[in-house]
């Protein structure tokens, strides 16, 4: 944010006479309403702005949020001043309530790396701030005084903004443009980090064939040292003995001849059930690989931030857990709404037991797909989260690129025949394009 043009910003404030409300939106994002008009100051560090645009909303209680209600909701506004030689922006506010007068100032400061926003009272006693600071020169804490930032020399070259409006549009444009660039490009950075070590396990299974080659010459080597144990000394270890074609067969133990077959029999016993298991292992990655390359279709394809934190949001401890726990389904959050996708048939199974009577159930109709289960807590579902959950639907099912119609009802109309395959009434269907 340059400082010319917070100073043309500061002056077309000037013409607003009440701040309706202010409330935190995202983490560093608040929107804040002049006169029933909104506007959105982000305060994101190195991409601070002041700009216009509909953004999803999240909701914070912490002490700052609580303070920014008590404090800054349905004020008239006093002064709007920009600091000189410095890029923050601060009204001076006054409310009156129902026993009390209150007056404050916030600072607003789009100053880089250390973006901040501050709550004092007139005397700049600082009441709280969106950022404690305690190793600076400027210590930022409830109780102590604001220090004044030290001024910088700023680019006073000339700017001007004719339409207020169209500035703060393409303001958004520029900030979100560049933020879903970096988002995109490092959660698929991440998607083919898992994608390239899946491709390393498969690589490194052995085969099937190779296993069961092993288990045969273990145990065909076992049982011609138990043929042959008559004949031999349990303190040899080196020797050469004929198998059970002729065939001479050499020798090198580390144990007795008799402890050597026994563990022969043992290793062949553990190489045939790794055989067994080899193709059950694949078909295990080879799901993930194909879950996590329908992930980064979806990322690199995604219009919004608000899709791209869905698809991949950022870890918590909580859903962590649960991933480990249930590895077979993936797991959206759409606002309030959780979904539930199988990454295979396993996962399909889950997901019809463990969904309750008023859940969403979806299925591409007429084809072999995963399925998808928006949990909705018995809470009216807005078409935008069926949209979405049909859309997760098509795009983890293996289908090629066109339109499918997704069917859709109650968990309670849904009746599992066997495993996965169900019968199905009341249902609404939806059009959904694969691109």
């Amino acid at each position: 944010m340059k400082y010319m043009e917070l100073l043309l910003i500061k002056d077309f404030f000037t013409k607003y006479k009440k701040i309706d409300f202010i409330k935190r939106i995202d983490d560093n994002v608040f929107e804040l309403s002049f006169d029933k008009e909104p506007f959105i100051f982000d305060l994101n560090r190195n991409e601070s702005a002041i700009y216009q645009a509909k953004l999803s909303k999240k909701d914070y209680n912490a002490p700052f949020d609580f303070m920014l209600k008590k404090y800054l909701n349905s004020t008239n506004i006093s002064k709007i001043s920009l600091l000189p030689n410095n890029r923050v922006l601060v009204f001076k506010l006054n409310a009156q309530r129902a026993y009390k007068h209150y007056e404050s100032l916030i600072y607003f400061e789009f100053t880089g790396k250390n973006t901040n926003v501050i709550i004092t009272d007139t005397k700049n006693i600082i009441i709280e701030a969106l950022r404690h600071i305690d190793k600076s020169y400027r210590v930022i804490k409830p109780g102590l005084k604001l220090e004044s930032l030290k001024p910088f020399k700023m680019d006073n070259k000339n700017i001007e903004i004719t339409n207020f409006k169209e500035y703060f549009q393409n303001k958004f444009k520029a900030i979100n443009n560049k933020k879903m660039q970096n988002t995109k490009e490092n959660k698929i950075l991440q998607i083919n980090k898992k994608i390239n070590a899946l491709k390393e396990n498969l690589t490194s299974l052995q085969s099937e064939n190779e296993c069961l080659e092993r288990a045969l010459n273990l145990s065909k080597k076992a049982d011609i040292l138990f043929a042959n144990l008559s004949k031999l000394k349990d303190y040899e270890r080196e020797f050469s003995l004929l198998d059970f074609e002729e065939n001479i067969i050499n020798f090198k133990l580390e144990y007795s001849p008799k402890e050597s077959a026994n563990l022969f029999y043992k290793e062949a016993k553990k190489a045939k059930q790794r055989a067994k298991n080899i193709n059950i292992q694949r078909q295990n990655l080879n799901d993930k690989l194909k879950f996590y390359e329908n992930l980064k279709e979806l990322l690199s394809k995604a219009v919004s931030l608000f899709e791209l934190e869905i698809l991949l949001p950022k870890k918590t401890s909580q859903r962590t857990k649960q991933e480990k726990k249930e590895g077979d389904i993936a797991y959206f959050y759409f606002n309030d709404y959780k979904i539930g996708v199988g990454k295979n048939e396993n996962g399909n199974e889950l997901l019809l037991k463990s969904a309750k009577k008023d859940d969403l159930w979806f299925h591409v109709k007429n084809f072999s797909s995963s399925h998808a289960i928006l949990y909705t807590n018995k809470q009216k579902i807005s078409e935008e989260v069926v949209q979405f959950t049909a859309k997760i639907c098509v795009n983890f099912s293996n289908l090629k690129p066109g339109t499918y119609l997704v069917d859709y009802t109650s968990r309670n109309f849904v009746k599992i025949r066997q495993k996965a395959f169900v019968n199905y009434t009341n249902f609404k269907s939806i059009n959904i394009i694969k691109e």
